[in-house]
């Protein structure tokens, strides 16, 4: 027998009741209330009588009856035995009732808990009717709700203390910053250490204009603030801080931010199977009765009074752009991605890899990705995708961070891309790095000092690292710990991975030295290569995790490396957090610990290393990663390709041959080859790069480790024609232009288009311009 799981009257979308239907439910209402037929008290009782139970069990469908009952603590076994015992659904589903209530300690709330466990199973509309008590007809005393909707309405009262749980939660978690990235104890108050970020908003594209963070918000894109912005920026640019400082504006009522009822700040690594009133009831205090229900309706019905912040777009499982909408999409991409989607459902060795780790068990997908990315209306709350499409909250502002490459699948949908206000975050400028760094050595400004004359003397650190909080941090942190030796190191710095390098031994020779305290001794290093043994499964655990997008594991994930993931949390590569679970999570307790790396750059390296070591221990298996999984999605992984090749010159060598066959010889293609042969830092690779190279555009688009790339590289021996536009060049970028002038033996033709250069480029002129065979310039 089939039972409707809602009343007809609900099932219709609120949107198409008009208001001759509203206002004949209004007075209907009134006249019950009028003849004494309804009457007004504070509620309805906390017990569920066995009425309701009755009527409860006649609106659910029998599709539903396992997850009910499993969500109920009910076992498989003993659902089945009720079931076999009871043919009708709705019978078996009332023993399931009463039985769950009769194991209810005495003052439970039984109706609040029923519509918690009716939520998790997918029955959102029930849950409603279960608190308003409205699942007996003519029910007495039932609360009013909202014409067309099944939920109370939360009341004046509850919106402000759910307001102070989010600020509550902010002020405790999100709003602190670690001058440490690798320490959790490093914690300082968040205006001690938070420096302004440079923003700029896309502007006739391809150019832009800086914005100031306070003016962000005064916005206007054809008169009015835009609903959707999209921020995008480079790993370790400060998108995570940017989230935490409006946050922390609206905790503190700063006049920059608009007078918003709730400000919702939802981490995409953290929010992967929920929706968004399952994520806002998360951060509320355990003893807050709002519901999920009832906070998605506050948000439909107030969209322009709550500010969304989603953070990480590049770390979110769900699609926003669905298969064959993008039209736009360059057709070497479009390619390029389909073959990606047919290499991930091919049974691959990777999978085969995956089955057999020890970790992998653990690591499966722990989402129903229909579920996750499902429509609202098939769950009576909203996914985060169709906040991320439009296609619910319209009205409601929200800001997303992302990654670059996640930012270009949304240009590709031809919808999509009228939604979004495109905008960047750079990290800081030149002037706030030094505030910064002022900031990290506030009772040392000679230290301080020392290391701003670095980021001025080496513009590689300059214009590559000190922009990002992220280096900067660990920038301050070795020059604080190291010693001189070390620190003269610092100032040799050019890529990403050697910073990391040096960042990861530090840490694994910071922790030996607690054991060990004599560095000579042999045992040292006999510690030392123990540590480095003992990372090798975190590394597994860190690269499967990066191809599932999963960033936040639990012990469970490192159940047969235990020690290896104590040690590493000892280490400072991994950080461990104890924290009440979501309860709409009940696949765990729900006190659980949960582990994660402190950045996701830092779990990249990680998976660089254990990538690397394929090369040698399983040669097969490494060369199938990379042609059928890291380079179809090369602009996701490119910092796991930088720290791969940056391990060894032959691993170097072997990828670029793959990286080159096939590609394209644009100039986007040819700039990536270039980043990746630099982070080798082996001319043998740089040569494979080379090839056919007879003109070199370096525009003010041009990122400062691409600059560093080309002079790296040697593509100037074939160039006949450079091109150096209007951008300001450092010590080091300045020689290097020069250089290439003076040594390029094909150069032709060279324009310097309002190119402002350091003193270098012109001693270096004056001194070598003799050898340049330049003829126009």
């Amino acid at each position: 027998m089939y039972f409707s799981s809602e009343p007809s009257f609900c099932r219709m979308r609120r949107t198409s009741c008009t208001m001759d239907g509203f206002c004949l439910l209004y007075l209907l209402m009134i006249l019950l209330m009028r003849s004494g037929d309804v009457e007004i008290n504070p509620g309805p009782d906390r017990i569920v009588s066995e009425k309701e139970f009755l009527k409860l069990s006649k609106q659910i469908e029998p599709r539903y009856y396992k997850e009910v009952g499993i969500n109920l603590d009910i076992s498989i076994a003993e659902l089945g035995q009720i079931e076999k015992d009871n043919q009708i659904t709705s019978d078996a589903l009332m023993i399931v009732f009463t039985r769950w209530r009769d194991k209810q300690p005495p003052g439970t709330d039984i109706r609040a808990l029923l519509a918690e466990e009716l939520e998790r199973s997918d029955l959102g509309s029930l849950c409603g009717q279960l608190l308003a008590g409205s699942l007996v007809p003519k029910r007495i005393g039932a609360p009013v709700t909202m014409p067309g909707s099944q939920t109370q309405a939360l009341s004046p009262a509850l919106i402000k203390r759910c307001a102070d749980d989010f600020k509550f939660k902010y002020r405790t978690s999100l709003c602190k910053i670690r001058t440490d990235p690798l320490d959790p104890d490093s914690i300082v108050p968040f205006d001690d250490m938070y420096t302004n970020l440079v923003l700029e908003e896309e502007y006739r594209k391809p150019k832009r204009r800086q914005l100031e963070y306070k003016d962000l918000f005064d916005l206007k894109v054809n008169g009015e603030f835009p609903k959707r912005i999209m921020i995008q920026g480079e790993a370790g640019a400060g998108k995570t801080t940017f989230c935490a400082k409006i946050a922390w504006d609206w905790i503190n009522n700063s006049p920059v931010l608009p007078k918003f009822v709730w400000v919702l700040v939802v981490p995409f690594r953290e929010a992967k199977q929920y929706t968004i009133g399952e994520i806002a009831k998360s951060h509320l205090s355990k003893d807050n009765p709002a519901t999920a229900c009832q906070i998605t309706e506050y948000i439909r019905s107030n969209p322009k009074d709550v500010f969304i912040a989603f953070d990480g777009l590049d770390e979110f499982d769900g699609k926003v752009v669905q298969e064959g909408e993008a039209r736009s999409k360059p057709a070497d991409q479009t390619k390029e991605r389909s073959e990606s989607k047919m290499n991930k459902n091919k049974p691959s060795k990777f999978m085969q890899l995956k089955s057999s780790s020890p970790t992998s068990a653990t690591l499966q997908p722990r989402v129903d990705s229909a579920k996750a990315s499902g429509s609202s209306s098939e769950r009576g709350d909203i996914a985060l995708r169709d906040i991320l499409r439009s296609d619910e909250l319209e009205a409601c502002p929200v800001l997303v961070t992302s990654r670059p490459w996640t930012v270009a699948e949304i240009r590709w949908d031809d919808s999509l891309r009228k939604q979004y206000t495109f905008m960047h975050v750079e990290g800081f400028s030149k002037n706030n790095v030094e505030v910064y760094i002022h900031k990290y050595f506030q009772d040392d400004g000679a230290t301080a000092d020392q290391l701003i004359q670095l980021t001025k003397y080496n513009d590689i650190i300059s214009e590559n690292m000190a922009p990002y909080p992220i280096y900067i941090a660990m920038l301050c942190l070795m020059w604080r710990e190291l010693g001189d030796e070390k620190r003269e190191k610092l100032k040799s710095f050019q890529t990403f991975s050697q910073i990391f390098d040096e960042m990861f031994e530090f840490l694994r020779v910071h922790y030996a030295q607690k054991m060990i305290t004599d560095l000579d001794k042999p045992s040292f290093n006999a510690y030392m290569s123990r540590i480095e043994k003992l990372m090798e499964p975190v590394a597994k655990v860190a690269f499967i995790g990066l191809q599932e997008n999963t960033l936040i594991f639990k012990e469970d994930d490192f159940e047969q490396c235990s020690d290896s993931m104590e040690t590493a949390c000892r280490v400072g590569v991994l950080s461990q957090e104890k924290k009440l679970s979501c309860r709409y999570d009940k696949s765990s307790p729900y006190l659980q610990s949960t582990l994660f790396f402190p950045h996701k750059l830092f779990q990249e390296y990680m998976a660089g290393v254990h990538l690397a070591s394929l090369y040698e221990f399983d040669h097969n298996e490494f060369n199938s990663l990379i042609r059928q999984v890291v380079l179809p999605r090369k602009e996701e992984f490119r910092y796991l390709l930088y720290f791969t090749v940056s391990r060894d010159k032959t691993i170097a060598n072997h990828v670029m041959k793959c990286m080159v066959q096939g590609y394209a010889r644009n100039k986007v293609d040819r700039d990536f080859l270039v980043d990746v042969a630099f982070e080798s830092q082996d001319l043998d690779t740089t040569v494979l790069v080379t090839d056919g190279v007879t003109s070199l555009d370096i525009n003010d688009k041009m990122t400062a480790h691409t600059v560093a790339g080309y002079a790296f590289t040697g593509i100037r021996l074939d160039v006949i024609q450079l091109t150096v536009g209007s951008r300001k060049f450092g010590p080091t970028k300045s020689h290097d232009v020069a250089e290439i002038i003076c040594s390029a033996p094909s150069l032709e033709d060279v324009s310097l288009l309002n190119s402002s250069f350091h003193s270098n480029f012109y001693v270096f002129l004056a001194k070598e311009g003799n050898k340049s065979v330049v003829s126009e310039n």
